[in-house]
């Protein structure tokens, strides 16, 4: 049994509370509806090695405590085609305390600044949006990266997060947040203290959401009439043609394409004005959604928007049999990939993995990379350093260790920041040692 202040350090570092210390593992369901439209029609078409949640890091005290490892297997909507998880970890347990924090990334940093300057030229365009100054609401608002953008432009701004830790930090910097789950009720406190909102961000934080329809009821709630909602998600169009298949993991419920987004939001009073692909975290979609007041979108965006569907349905995703013939592409990536690393150990090689993202936990699960490959990971994330990953208990160290002299190679496992870490570390490859990246394409640097 942990003593107080073990737990209480255990929880700051984003691990699922009393998880292996006490054997209590978190709730877990399985669902038997559509996320998106509720139907029973849900055939699973994609299973992957079951893991413990991907970013249930584990201290020193705990690594000689046995995670639980629940199913990770994606199944499909035949009424929708939407693509999603059934298996259902506690939202409380896997988002309360989260060690993920947008700040620590120059690269999403950078694509964050973007976001809020493109959401408020759009916003301009809306004539009867408030001219000055706009309210501007983020549900997921991590460390408050975003909001921040929003404050600089002159924006009052709030941010909706559960994880104490990182609402905490946010409010520490000036961005006011309010620690919880964005749904009806939260959206009806915000309506009443703050009014409506004149834009509202979701960033990679949808997919998330076991309860979508509280969110979409939320949203109708406090979007102001002339209000503009923008979500970014992955997209399952580059997923899926780029094999990027660590995205799949328990904190990721969702696989978005457009085709079951835009049939869904009508039935809560909303619609998707407008998307776009934007080329971030691997492929990303980001979605414009407006209160649906039955005048027809504009021509562009019709096209657009059937645009976007033609390329989901060309590239097998309205189709359950594509999902199956995937299984296949990602086995022989890792027959390639696990090759790779086994002949550099028995050269007498040592490898090392840059980053630890939740997407890390599913890769090195699925392909059974374990620590008697990797010697070690290190990652940015000071709040990572010092952990252990989950279930394999691979150690996570400060970055600068790929320098230690015996390390060969390094897999970068954050593989969606590779440009910038090479970027970054030219002074590795230019003393010998080389990178590994495996995805989107096996390749060697």
């Amino acid at each position: 049994m942990l003593r107080t202040g073990e737990q209480e350090r255990y929880a700051n570092y984003g691990t699922l509370e009393c998880n292996i210390a006490s054997n209590r593992m978190p709730a877990h369901h399985v669902r038997t509806k559509c996320r998106l439209c509720s139907s029973t029609d849900l055939l699973p078409v994609l299973s992957l090695t079951s893991t413990p949640p991907a970013n249930a890091f584990v201290p020193p005290e705990l690594v000689k405590h046995t995670e639980t490892a629940y199913p990770l297997t994606v199944s499909f909507c035949q009424s929708c085609t939407h693509a999603q998880l059934v298996d259902v970890i506690c939202a409380e347990a896997l988002f309360s305390h989260y060690v993920y924090v947008s700040g620590t990334s120059s690269v999403m940093v950078s694509h964050l600044r973007e976001y809020a300057e493109e959401a408020l030229k759009y916003a301009e365009k809306v004539p009867s949006v408030r001219s000055c100054p706009l309210f501007v609401c983020e549900f997921g608002s991590n460390d408050g990266t975003l909001l921040k953008v929003f404050q600089e432009f002159g924006c009052n701004v709030l941010g909706v997060d559960p994880a104490q830790n990182l609402s905490q930090r946010a409010n520490e910097q000036g961005i006011p947040t309010w620690c919880g789950f964005f749904n009806s009720e939260m959206a009806e406190r915000i309506k009443t203290e703050h009014g409506v909102a004149d834009l509202i961000c979701a960033n990679h934080v949808c997919a998330h959401i076991d309860d979508f329809e509280e969110v979409l009821k939320g949203i109708k709630i406090l979007l102001s009439t002339t209000g503009i909602w923008i979500f970014e998600v992955g997209y399952l169009l580059d997923v899926y043609t780029k094999n990027l298949f660590d995205t799949i993991y328990h904190e990721h419920l969702d696989f978005h394409t457009v085709l079951p987004i835009r049939r869904i939001l009508p039935e809560y009073g909303l619609r998707l004005y407008m998307a776009r692909r934007v080329n971030i975290q691997g492929g990303a979609l980001r979605c414009y959604v407006q209160h649906d007041d039955s005048s027809p979108l504009p021509r562009e965006n019709l096209a657009q928007l059937a645009e976007m569907e033609r390329l989901e349905a060309a590239a097998g995703l309205h189709n359950s049999i594509t999902f199956f013939q995937w299984e296949a592409r990602i086995s022989q990536l890792g027959l390639e990939l696990l090759s790779l690393l086994t002949g550099l150990q028995n050269a007498g090689k040592k490898i090392v993995g840059y980053g630890a993202p939740a997407k890390a936990t599913t890769l090195l699960y699925h392909f059974g990379i374990t620590e008697k490959i990797l010697s070690f990971i290190v990652d940015d994330n000071p709040l990572k350093q010092g952990l252990y990953t989950p279930g394999l208990h691979i150690p996570v160290l400060p970055v600068e260790r790929i320098y230690d002299p015996n390390v060969a190679y390094v897999l970068i496992l954050a593989w969606n920041f590779s440009d910038s870490i090479l970027s970054k570390h030219q002074r590795f490859t230019e003393a010998g040692g080389r990178f590994i990246v495996p995805l989107p394409n096996l390749k060697i640097i």
